[in-house]
Order: C-alpha cells, then sequence, then structure tokens
C-alpha cells in the first residue's frame, strides 16, 4: 500500500485524554479547539485507511450541513495516521447520559430518533466520497462464508433489487455514535468512516442488532455505558418515535432482516477470530429463519 505524505506531528506538547481500540486522543494547550485523533495502524496494516476514510466521509458530511466535528487536517505520527479536528467541548455521548441518567431514556431516544429523521433525509448526490451501500453489500455477500445455496441467493437477490437510494447513512448508527455539548445542548454524529448511502434500514437493522442482540454481552454493555435492559427500552422508545405507532411489528421485522446483512457486513470489514466467525455465522441464520 502506498504510503499518503502527511505532515508530521511532535507529540510533545500534546495530552492523551482518550483511549481505545483504534487510537488515541489527545490535546495540546497551544492549540486550543481542536483534538488530535492517532490511529494504532502504521502505513503497513491493512486496516490504515480506516482514519482517511473517516476524515474524508466525515468532511463530506460536514459539507452536507450536518453536525458533526469540523475534519482539519490529515497527519502523521512516527507511522501512524492522525486527524486534527474541532473539539467538541464538555461532551457525553446519548448512551453514557442515558446509563447515567435512566431517567431520560426516552427523552434521548425520542430526540435521537428526530436527529435520524434529519440524517436520513439527507441526500448525497453531490458527494462522491460517499460510496454505495448497495455496492458494498453485494461485495460482502459475494466473499461470506456464513451463508451458503438458497439462502446466500436469496440475500444477494434481495440486495440487488433494492433501490441504491442516495440517502445518507452514517454506517455505524448508535447512540454512542452521537454526543451531546452540555455547554451548547447541541448533538453531533461522530465517527462517520463507515459513513455511505442507501436504504435507511441499513442503519436502522444496525442499531436494533446492537440494542436487541449485541446488548446482552458484557463487554457491549461497558462499552455503551448501559445495561441491557436499558438498551432495549432506548430502542423501542427510539423505533416508536422515527416509524410512529403504525406497523411497528413489520418495522421491527424489517428491521431484524437487514440486522442480517449488518452481521454480514461486520464480516466483511472487521478482522474477527475463529470464534467470532463462529458467533456470527450462527447469529445470521438465527436472525434469517
Amino acid at each position: 500500500m502506498t504510503k499518503t505524505t502527511y505532515k508530521q506531528i511532535d507529540l510533545a506538547g500534546w495530552e492523551k485524554v482518550g483511549e481505545g481500540g483504534n487510537g488515541s486522543v489527545y490535546t495540546c494547550h497551544e492549540q486550543p479547539g481542536v483534538i488530535l485523533k492517532v490511529s494504532n495502524y502504521t502505513a503497513e496494516d491493512s486496516a490504515t485507511e480506516t482514519l482517511a476514510d473517516e476524515f474524508t466521509r466525515s468532511k463530506a458530511v460536514y459539507d452536507l450541513g450536518l453536525p458533526t466535528p469540523e475534519m482539519k487536517e490529515m497527519v502523521r505520527v512516527g507511522e501512524n495516521e492522525g486527524i486534527i479536528c474541532e473539539a467538541i467541548t464538555n461532551k457525553k455521548s446519548f448512551a453514557r447520559i442515558s446509563g447515567e441518567a435512566p431517567a431520560h431514556i426516552d427523552h434521548l431516544a425520542e430526540r435521537m430518533a428526530k436527529l435520524a429523521k434529519q440524517f436520513h433525509s439527507t441526500n448525497t448526490s453531490a458527494q462522491t466520497a460517499i460510496p454505495s451501500m448497495k455496492a458494498l453489500m453485494l461485495e460482502a455477500l459475494a466473499e461470506t462464508k456464513m451463508l451458503s445455496g438458497k439462502r446466500l441467493e436469496q440475500a444477494i437477490a434481495f440486495v440487488q433489487n433494492m433501490e441504491d437510494a442516495p440517502t445518507l447513512l452514517h454506517g455505524d448508527f448508535t447512540f454512542s455514535n452521537l454526543i451531546l455539548s452540555l455547554d451548547t445542548d447541541k448533538a453531533y454524529w461522530i465517527d462517520l468512516g463507515r459513513a455511505t448511502h442507501g436504504l435507511p434500514m441499513f442503519d436502522l437493522g444496525h442499531f436494533w442488532l446492537f440494542c436487541n442482540l449485541f446488548g446482552k454481552k458484557q463487554r457491549v454493555q461497558d462499552i455503551a455505558h448501559m445495561t441491557d435492559k436499558q438498551m432495549v427500552q432506548f430502542w423501542n422508545t427510539f423505533a416508536l418515535a422515527y416509524n410512529g405507532p403504525d406497523n411497528l411489528d413489520t418495522f421491527n421485522a424489517e428491521c431484524k432482516r437487514f440486522a442480517a446483512l449488518d452481521v454480514i457486513l461486520l464480516g466483511h470489514i472487521q478482522t474477527l477470530n475463529w470464534h467470532e466467525r463462529l458467533f456470527l455465522g450462527l447469529l445470521v441464520k438465527s436472525l434469517m429463519k
């Protein structure tokens, strides 16, 4: 893979303020108003495009007028890629607020549904940096080992026949990727490295899966700072606010159908160990029954 040349950043003067599975976050007193996100991956790693995708797609979403931190500059820290972007002060995710103050879950879920409708009404036709979810999904189905035979044929036909809608999708649509500035009460979408365009049901299926199935795992509860029951409550209120009371069972069933596709996509875009591949393979089959 060709290494892109970016300005080198010396971490002297930068203070680490956060760390996750994919990288670390730094602030600098001499550069107020911005943060530095540094990837764990080097230029030789196959996943090194992830941060560049986040920069490019987040910038495209920002240019479309959606509330998301402004991307400033791609940089390099040693062999690792980094992003300098706008800092949102005194912030918390909708997930963390919900976990710390469960009485606000229904209000936050309704607010997220309103913001999601705005997000999903955005046309991406003017932004070539945002790829097609339909094309990505067909690529994943062509390579998946989670399905075979008639089930695989049916899944491929289902995706081939769907509209390649220009609608903006988040790609990792959860309450953890919607943050609130407690100073201004303004909400921002973050972590847009998987942003695509397509049917909103892809985002909704992803969120349904996170709240109703993945939320049973302790590791996911730790990430979301919520219990499994709180996540289900959030989803139920969100679904009612997003879809309305009519045909809510049908809406949930369709979310479950797209959740199966989301599991296949997850196996395509992430490196999984054998245990994770086995678990996800069984999960996608159960979702398609």
